[in-house]
């Protein structure tokens, strides 16, 4: 049965429930507590199904702050929904517009059922601090969703920050039989330390994040965060445990079935649907108390996956660009062997051009006793002459390299060779010879005459 109450108030609405309840048989003894669903006018309809659905398991009542038009006038358009509309409980949907959308508390209080807990949901957007938001003030339990927002990133960033006993997420909630499936595992031989784990899942999974520090806090060892491509679905898609004795893996594909293997036995699979919405706020609305375990996750493990994921590829940084300046001085080193070996290698090769020179001219101005001019004939021979007898004249060269003094060999002091460039030497040494030569030839040109 659904009844509309339009440009309403809230004493309208609590009496069309009290003829409800008279008239129809409608009875809220058996309430166990007020479920708040705060939500966009659009967005209310899903909300409304998953905690009919919830309302089996726990019968409440159900109010929804349905968010309309902010520039439209100040008014309250109402609706009850009561048996098979509502499953177990009774459902009251508030449409506020104008300035009454940010005055939600106002008309719920009046419509709360006595002595009976309070659970405040945002199923969309949520308050930057649930807590101190007027409707969160109210809740014992605050629950949000992550995932549904549209930067969830940013909406599990904020929950760490406002976070306050008896906050929750179904973030949270959607790996129960993750955590469960994984505890489970661990809890058979061999029982061996995990010394490191990995959870790959949507770059935008929040509850990927979650798992991930979860594990860190109950593991105390390094977790990795993997962000799959986007082709592989959302949510979480697989979670390996490293051990001594085997790995342990959990990966899910695109379906309802899992797959579990445990070091080298065999591939084992299980049931592991994507839990809805409905399964998700049944299991919130068992317990009112503090969830100790996430808070320790938001505060803690959260944290200790940041820090690994930073730390990790800064070492490594760090150490190429060690190794890149160490290959860059020996690169620097080996320029500078380099250019020391050219400029060697310059400096012989000029000494040799320079001595090889000086011998040609002195042996083509060299003639005959009687003044002729040289042929090309007479060079090259004197050419081979002067190979030919330098064996010969080693000693004599010696003596005359020797009397040639600093000048030619650079000898310093004492006669100390003052050059570390033996080039020098041997260009003085074919000058020794080359005037060795001539002195022979000269006098074998008198003898002759």
């Amino acid at each position: 049965m659904i009844i509309d109450l339009p440009s309403t108030n809230s004493s309208k609405i609590n009496k069309a429930l009290v003829d409800l309840r008279e008239k129809g048989g409608s009875v809220t003894l058996g309430r166990v507590l007020t479920l708040v669903i705060v939500a966009e006018e659009s967005a209310t309809e899903d909300p409304i199904e998953a905690a009919n659905a919830a309302s089996f398991e726990h019968p409440c009542r159900v109010i929804v702050v349905a968010r309309g038009v902010r520039r439209a006038s100040p008014r309250m358009d109402a609706q009850i929904r009561v048996g098979g509309d509502a499953g177990a409980s009774e459902v009251v949907v508030l449409r506020l517009y104008g300035t009454l959308v940010d005055h939600g508390s106002s008309v719920v209080v009046p419509l709360l059922l006595a002595d009976a807990p309070v659970v405040a949901w945002w199923p969309g957007e949520a308050p930057d601090v649930p807590a101190d938001d007027p409707i969160g003030a109210l809740a014992e339990r605050r629950i949000t969703d992550a995932a549904a927002a549209r930067r969830p990133t940013a909406q599990l960033a904020k929950r760490v920050a406002s976070y306050r006993p008896g906050d929750t997420d179904l973030s949270w909630t959607r790996i129960t039989r993750w955590r469960g499936l994984l505890a489970s595992t661990l809890d058979q031989p061999p029982h061996d330390k995990v010394t490191a784990a990995s959870v790959a899942g949507a770059p935008d999974s929040p509850s990927a994040d979650l798992l991930a520090a979860w594990l860190a806090v109950a593991l105390k060892c390094p977790v990795k965060r993997i962000k799959s491509p986007a082709k592989s679905g959302p949510g979480l898609h697989s979670v390996i445990l490293t051990r001594r004795a085997g790995d342990i893996s959990l990966s899910r594909p695109q379906t309802i079935t899992a797959e579990l293997k445990v070091g080298s036995q065999p591939e084992r699979h299980v049931a592991l649907p994507r839990r809805g919405l409905r399964d998700c706020l049944a299991e919130e609305l068992r317990r009112l108390d503090a969830d100790d375990v996430y808070a320790e996750v938001l505060s803690k493990g959260l944290a200790l996956v940041a820090r690994h994921a930073g730390t990790e590829p800064s070492r490594g940084r760090a150490s190429g660009g060690h190794a890149s300046r160490g290959r860059a001085s020996g690169g620097d080193a080996s320029r500078g062997r380099a250019s020391r070996g050219s400029a060697s290698g310059n400096s012989k090769a000029e000494a040799t051009r320079t001595g090889t020179t000086a011998t040609r001219s002195r042996t083509g101005t060299s003639g005959s006793s009687n003044g002729s001019t040289p042929t090309r004939r007479t060079r090259t021979s004197t050419e081979s002459k002067a190979a030919t007898v330098a064996p010969a004249v080693a000693v004599t060269d010696t003596a005359a390299a020797k009397a040639n003094g600093s000048a030619a060999t650079g000898a310093g002091p004492g006669g100390t060779p003052t050059s570390e460039n033996p080039t020098t030497v041997n260009a003085t040494t074919t000058t020794a010879t080359t005037r060795t030569t001539r002195r022979r030839r000269a006098a074998k040109s008198s003898s002759s005459s």
